[in-house]
């Protein structure tokens, strides 16, 4: 059980940190498309584009293997 709950613990810490840096690279590199002498003219309602949805997916993906070997290093120790 507290290997389960080791890997549980391990795959959030994990995939919470991939969320801030993944949030904060695309915070730094987002260039809006509207220009500030534009604002007088802007449209009342919002257009939205497509979301790609397999950006959550591989950062699930990429916690899930930090997790894993998070877990196999540190049983690894425990048994030496």
């Amino acid at each position: 059980m507290k290997k389960y709950l080791l890997f549980v613990g391990f795959f959030v810490v994990a995939f919470l940190v991939l969320q801030v840096l993944s949030g904060i690279l695309l915070t730094m590199f987002y260039t809006p498309s509207n220009q500030w002498g534009e604002a007088s003219s802007l449209p009342s309602q919002v257009m939205f584009g497509n979301t790609v949805s397999i950006a959550p997916l591989v950062i699930s993906l990429i916690a899930l293997v930090i997790a894993f070997g998070s877990v196999k290093l540190i049983n690894k120790k425990a048994v030496h």
